[in-house]
């Protein structure tokens, strides 16, 4: 049967694609612009059928970034067959309870599948962290991982054999166990983080269409993605902030001061500070740490706030902001 590339993405949709489908919709995006945006049109009318990305009035855009995001990680596993994973249904059931906000963190573990004439089959370890919630995890080499509200990292199952490929979605604070002969690398769609033993912040949320990254401690160097045009292998120097952008603009290298670099790695404590943050930045975060929709009229958007919370209630973060600045 001769398949046309509407098939090949249905297949991925569907979690019934193989090797060779992936493939193809490798190449088919490879072999003109137009077929971005084509392929963001289909993302999006498959978001709306199935009820997904409700939160984001099913945003081309967003649906782009988690399918590119989805198509990396299988990319990686190399010998998966044509049947379901074992963490396909346990995805599914995830995002199900991340919507319905039933559950916390949702740790998915699956294992090797082994025959007498089959290559060894990699599966994935998914931690889905749902909208109000928090997590923090430790990999198989000791390496710590505090995840943000929204959030998804998935890893092979062969995770520390020969490479340290974790895929991330959303918002990580990373605490490296040194392994000089096997680096660590965070990859998203638009950037790759790699580090050999440090301290580090990343953030890739697909609805934001950006990736910043922030370092604390050591050395780490970020790397273009593969939803992204090239740009240089950039290395950041502790207290950089490196922003690479979804469309054709450069990315942004900034040096910032030790108030800053600390305030922007602070979400994951329980004392949490803003610096110097814009309005409508500020209502982001405080859209996913609560779980709630707010709206800011389009004269205080541009506002800078600056406080420090701790375990406030969502009243009261919103009370300190009503006396901080004028709105």
């Amino acid at each position: 049967m001769d398949y046309t590339v509407d098939d090949y993405i249905i297949h991925f949709l569907a979690r019934k694609e193989t090797p060779e489908d992936v493939q193809k919709l490798k190449e088919w995006l490879a072999a003109d612009p137009a077929h971005r945006s084509e392929l963001k049109q289909w993302l999006a009318t498959w978001d709306a059928a199935t009820m997904m990305g409700t939160d984001n009035l099913f945003s081309p855009e967003k649906a782009y970034q988690r399918f590119m995001f989805r198509m990396k990680a299988e990319t990686a596993s190399k010998t998966v067959k044509k049947h379901r994973r074992i963490d396909t249904v346990f995805s599914t059931i995830s995002r199900i309870a991340a919507i319905f906000v039933i559950s916390f963190s949702l740790g998915i573990i699956s294992h090797f599948f082994w025959s007498q004439n089959q290559p060894e089959q990699i599966a994935f370890i998914e931690n889905v962290v749902p909208l109000g919630s928090k997590s923090e995890m430790r990999l198989p080499d000791g390496s710590i991982i505090s995840l943000n509200s929204g959030s998804t990292l998935r890893y092979p199952s062969n995770y520390g054999k020969s490479k340290r490929d974790i895929y991330l979605e959303g918002e990580g604070y990373f605490k490296i166990t040194r392994q000089a002969k096997i680096p660590f690398t965070v990859q998203t769609p638009m950037a790759n983080i790699t580090a050999l033993g440090t301290e580090f912040n990343v953030k890739a949320y697909p609805d934001e269409n950006m990736v910043e990254t922030t370092l604390i401690k050591g050395e780490i160097a970020v790397e273009k993605g593969i939803a992204i045009s090239d740009f240089d292998r950039t290395v950041l120097q502790p207290g950089q902030k490196l922003t690479v952008f979804g469309s054709e603009q450069e990315p942004v290298l900034v040096q910032l001061d030790a108030d800053f670099a600390q305030a922007e790695v602070s979400w994951k404590e329980q004392r949490w500070r803003s610096e110097k943050v814009k309005l409508q930045d500020l209502v982001v975060k405080l859209e996913r740490r609560y779980n709630v929709s707010i709206t800011v009229d389009d004269l205080s958007k541009n506002l800078h706030f600056t406080g420090t919370f701790e375990d406030e209630t969502l009243e009261q973060v919103l009370n300190i902001i009503q006396i901080s600045i004028p709105v």
